[in-house]
């Protein structure tokens, strides 16, 4: 999907009436990027790994909200920012813990499927599918 023969390449583009930007790495998951690409909006980013690692993350309005380790994220109430993420805090399913959960509980679907709920902008495979244009990032520049 990605043209890897480009360094850090990210699709950019529309899904419905939101700005989707898919990558293969995890540089939408940094903070630092996170605030830039919120400033007089909202971003939201779902990352994982193939080692379980994953971020869950949110900013607003230029600041960094928060951040949730999808796999186990713990109580709602353990975010202080919560509150600005309605549609999170009211996923009371998400914040089972792991050993609750039952066996068909997928927890990067639960992280896409929050963002949908928030945004409108569902990633399908129909859209996926698609061609899309992207942007080669320079990781110095993202990251400031």
């Amino acid at each position: 999907m990605l043209p890897y023969e480009t360094d850090n390449p990210v699709i950019a583009d529309w899904c419905g009436s939101a700005a989707m930007l898919v990558e293969g790495g995890y540089l939408g998951s940094m903070p630092a990027v996170l605030r830039r690409l919120s400033q007089g909006a909202c971003a939201y980013s779902a990352w994982w790994n193939v080692n379980l690692h994953n971020r869950l993350s949110f900013a607003a309005g230029g600041e960094f909200v928060l951040a949730i380790d999808s796999f186990c994220p713990g109580r709602p109430d353990d975010y202080a920012g919560i509150g600005q993420w309605p549609e999170l805090q009211a996923m009371t399913d998400f914040f089972v813990d792991f050993e609750e959960r039952g066996e068909g509980y997928d927890w990067q679907a639960a992280m896409l499927a929050v963002i949908d709920q928030t945004t409108g902008a569902r990633l399908t495979s129909e859209w996926l599918e698609q061609p899309h244009p992207y942007i080669a990032v320079r990781m110095p520049d993202a990251a400031r």
